[in-house]
């Protein structure tokens, strides 16, 4: 059984969810915002260690960021996981 890759999709849910912007991810890991743009867009292949440079500015576990729906997994539960992440996007509300 293959199990479903949700890298893509997870940086974008973090990049949209965090104050980590697909350009400042892309300044962080020191590749092309186009390069991030590829990526969420599948239009290109995945590094090992661009997975684990990910990993290491979310604080979320390779195995987590690869294999699980963070959207999904975090839907009911969003400020809880936002508390977590030491990179939290203030939308204004005061809930950040």
């Amino acid at each position: 059984m293959t199990k479903e890759i949700y890298f893509n999709k997870n940086i974008k849910y973090l990049t949209d969810n965090t104050i980590i912007t697909q350009a400042e991810l892309s300044r962080i890991l020191g590749v092309s915002r186009q390069a991030i743009h590829n990526l969420i867009n599948k239009n290109a292949d995945c590094r090992l260690s661009t997975i684990m440079k990910v990993s290491e500015v979310y604080n979320i576990d390779p195995s987590e960021i690869l294999f699980v729906d963070l959207e999904e997994k975090y839907k009911d539960n969003k400020l809880n996981y936002k508390k977590n992440l030491s990179f939290i996007k203030d939308d204004g509300n005061g809930d950040a």
